[in-house]
């Protein structure tokens, strides 16, 4: 069985993977948002997805970890890490202090910001190409901001689960601002690039709508954050 997911969210990953597996589907490989699924005992797994220091790889000394410990890596993607161990062999758990799941968080953090300035280099790059008058370079920007919508969001939901694990060590209840981008934002910049990108294969009718439901979305998009993000 194949699956398309897109996540950012880490733990929204492991809940959807540990989900497939309670339904009887073990992930066996995964490229670039396509998950294969083949059929397992209903809940014979345990998934984590975890966050190394290499690109596409680990180290020999991060394997033999897993391996002594019953653990088997199924897939790496960018410093993404999936694990799984069977469920019969008890409680799978990375990070079992709240000091290490800190640093864990802090590190993911920490390549969302990085992914975030190289994101924002290439809108200005490709805005600088539309206002030469090459209209794909508008699409491209308009596609880099939908994408970048998607990462400032990831920063500031490991923003707040960072600091939901700083309460927890220090005991210190702080308040917190609500920072939020609504998708919307994300899905309009998302429709509109496709305007750009299709304008000359498409009908120019067609072309207009899609650019008028785009801006709708964004409109709701913009009202959403705000309302959220005040209130």
């Amino acid at each position: 069985m194949i699956r398309f997911r897109l996540y950012l969210d880490k733990d929204a990953k492991e809940q959807w993977l540990n989900q497939m597996a309670a339904e009887g589907w073990a992930m066996e490989t995964f490229f670039a948002g396509i998950y294969q699924f083949t059929a397992c005992e209903k809940g014979a797994y345990t998934y984590r997805v975890d966050f190394g220091d290499r690109l596409f790889s680990v180290s020999n000394d991060y394997r033999e970890l897993m391996q002594d410990a019953g653990i088997q890596i199924i897939q790496t993607w960018g410093y993404w890490v999936i694990l799984r161990k069977k469920a019969s062999e008890g409680a799978f758990a990375l990070y079992t202090d709240l000091a290490s799941s800190i640093e864990h968080y802090q590190k993911i953090r920490r390549m969302f910001r990085v992914v975030t300035i190289l994101e924002m280099i290439c809108l200005f790059v490709e805005l600088y190409v539309g206002a030469k008058g090459i209209m794909l370079g508008y699409g491209c920007a308009l596609l880099i901001a939908a994408m970048l919508v998607a990462v400032v969001n990831a920063v500031f939901q490991t923003n707040r689960k960072i600091a939901e694990l700083e309460e927890k060590m220090t005991g210190i209840s702080t308040k917190h601002k609500n920072t939020y981008v609504s998708v919307f934002l994300a899905v309009g910049l998302l429709i509109n690039s496709c305007a750009f990108l299709l304008m000359e294969y498409i009908p120019h009718a067609v072309t207009r709508g899609l650019q008028i439901i785009a801006i709708a979305f964004m409109l709701v998009g913009v009202a959403k954050t705000c309302t959220k993000s005040l209130f």
